[in-house]
C-alpha cells in the first residue's frame, strides 16, 4: 500500500480540486441560494487542514496537530450551517460550538499531556459522528417531501460518512496502538483516509447534484408562472424576435382579439401579417426598442384577420431568448371604450351647440337629483 505521507498528498490534491468546484458553484449561485458562501468556507478549511497536516515535523504540533483537525471539525459545522440555510431551516448552533471547544480541548490534552494517537483519531472520528448525523437527519428526515427529493443523495453520503466514523471509532477498542506517529499508522488508517477521499469526491458531485436539482425546479417553477400569467392575461402579448419580427409565441387573448388560430401565425413575422395599419407606427416602435429598449403604452392601430381595425394601447420590451434579442409586446384593445369616449364628445358637442343656438331657456334635467 501507499505510505500515510503519499495518501495525506493525495487528499490534498483532492480537496483542492473539489475547493475549485465548490467555489465556482458559490459565484454562480450565491445570488439565487443561501448557504453556498458556507460550503465554499468549508471545503477551504478542509484542505488547510490537509495542508498543515503534511507539514508536521515541519511546523510546530499544534499547528499540525490542534490546528489542524480542529479546522475539519469547524469545516463540517459550517457545511451544516450552509446546509440550514440552503434548505431554509433555522437551527440555534450552541450545541456545536461547544462541541467544538470540547474537541479542541481533548485533541490539545491527548497531544500534550498525553500523547495518544488512537485518541485523537477517535476524537476526530465521534467529532465527524455527531456533525454528520446532523446533516443527514436535516437531509432524510427534517425536510418535507418535494425538498428531501433534492437532497437525499447528499444525505445518503453523509450517512456513509456517519459509518466510517463508527467503525473508526469501534477499531479504536478492539486493536491495540503502539505507535503516535501518524505516518507510521497501519493499513486501517490508510484505509479510513483514502475513504475519506473518495467520500469526498462523492460528497462534492451530490453537492453540485443537488444544487442543479434546485435551479432546474426553480427554473422550471418560474416557467410554469410566466405560462400562467402569459395565457391568462386579458391582453394580446406576442414573442417576436427582433430581427426579422418572426413571432415565437402569442397569448389566447392575441388569438381572440385578432381572430386568428394558432395555424394562421406559424412562421409567419407581424409584418406578412400586415398587423400594423400603418407601417410608420412600426417603424416607430422599432426605433423606440433599438434606442430605450421598451415602448410603454402608445396609442397605435392595428388590423384583425377579418380586416377590422381596433385601437390599441401597446406596450414593449426587448428580452434574451436563447441569446437572441426578442420582443415582448402587449396590445389592451381600447376599441370600445375609444367608441364610448366618441359618443360621448359627440353628445356633449351637441349638447353645446343646441344651448348656444337655442331661442329659448333650456333646462338640463338630472334625473338622478331628487328635490326634497
Amino acid at each position: 500500500m501507499l505510505d500515510m505521507r503519499t495518501i495525506i498528498v493525495s487528499n490534498v490534491i483532492t480537496d483542492i480540486v473539489s475547493l475549485i468546484v465548490m467555489a465556482l458553484l458559490w459565484r454562480q449561485t450565491r445570488k439565487r441560494f443561501a448557504g453556498t458562501g458556507f460550503f465554499a468556507l468549508d471545503f477551504v478549511l478542509q484542505t488547510t487542514s490537509f495542508f498543515l497536516i503534511v507539514l508536521r515535523g515541519s511546523i510546530p504540533d499544534w499547528l499540525s496537530i490542534v490546528l489542524a483537525n480542529t479546522l475539519v471539525i469547524a469545516g463540517a459545522i459550517l457545511g451544516y450551517m450552509g446546509l440550514l440555510r440552503f434548505v431554509g431551516k433555522k437551527s440555534t448552533q450552541i450545541h456545536n460550538y461547544f462541541l467544538l471547544v470540547v474537541f479542541a480541548f481533548i485533541h490539545v490534552y491527548f497531544t500534550f499531556w498525553q500523547s495518544n494517537l488512537a485518541a485523537r483519531n477517535a476524537n476526530v472520528a465521534m467529532g465527524l459522528l455527531i456533525i454528520c448525523f446532523q446533516c443527514a437527519w436535516l437531509l432524510l428526515y427534517r425536510l418535507e417531501t418535494t425538498m428531501r427529493q433534492l437532497t437525499r443523495g447528499v444525505g445518503i453520503v453523509f450517512c456513509f460518512y456517519c459509518l466510517l466514523s463508527a467503525i473508526r471509532i469501534a477499531e479504536m477498542f478492539f486493536h491495540k496502538h503502539s505507535t503516535t506517529d501518524f505516518f507510521q499508522s497501519g493499513g486501517f488508517d490508510q484505509f479510513i483516509l483514502t475513504s475519506h477521499q473518495m467520500l469526498l469526491m462523492l460528497l462534492t458531485f451530490s453537492l453540485v447534484l443537488m444544487f442543479n436539482k434546485r435551479l432546474f425546479t426553480d427554473v422550471k417553477q418560474q416557467e410554469e408562472k410566466f405560462s400562467k400569467a402569459f395565457q391568462s392575461s386579458p391582453y394580446a402579448i406576442t414573442i417576436t424576435r427582433m430581427s426579422d419580427g418572426q413571432i415565437i409565441e402569442v397569448n389566447d387573448a392575441f388569438l381572440n382579439i385578432t381572430g386568428y388560430q394558432l395555424a394562421d401565425i406559424q412562421g409567419k413575422t407581424t409584418i406578412g401579417m400586415h398587423l400594423w395599419c400603418r407601417e410608420a407606427d412600426r417603424a416607430f416602435v422599432v426605433s423606440e426598442l433599438a434606442s430605450k429598449g421598451k415602448v410603454q403604452e402608445r396609442e397605435f392601430q392595428f388590423r384583425k384577420k377579418a380586416g377590422e381595425t381596433i385601437t390599441g394601447l401597446f406596450s414593449a420590451e426587448i428580452i434574451k431568448i436563447n441569446n437572441d434579442n426578442c420582443v415582448l409586446s402587449s396590445i389592451n384593445d381600447i376599441t370600445a371604450r375609444k367608441h364610448v369616449l366618441e359618443a360621448l364628445r359627440q353628445s356633449n358637442e351637441y349638447l353645446d351647440n343646441l344651448i348656444k343656438y337655442a331661442n329659448a331657456p333650456i333646462i338640463v334635467w338630472d334625473p338622478q337629483f331628487r328635490i326634497p
